[in-house]
């Protein structure tokens, strides 16, 4: 497989290929779109997760140090 990279804008929903490509492209071929995201987008895209507090109960539970260490 080839890769053909060129930077362009669409309009009415149609990509124009630029003349030096329309050769090499008569054939099928795959179209895959990347498009550039603005920094303001990517702070929000990239939310940092924080962990939570746990809280078990243990009232009642007998705790023994050496089985809990004999991992």
């Amino acid at each position: 497989m080839k890769a053909i990279e060129f930077i362009t804008k669409a309009k009415n929903g149609v990509i124009e290929i630029p003349k030096e490509y329309q050769e090499q492209l008569q054939d099928q071929f795959r179209v895959i779109i990347l498009q550039e995201v603005a920094p303001s987008e990517k702070k929000s895209a990239s939310k940092k997760r924080t962990l939570s507090d746990a809280k078990i109960k243990t009232k009642g539970f007998k705790f023994d140090r050496d089985e809990a260490n004999a991992r």
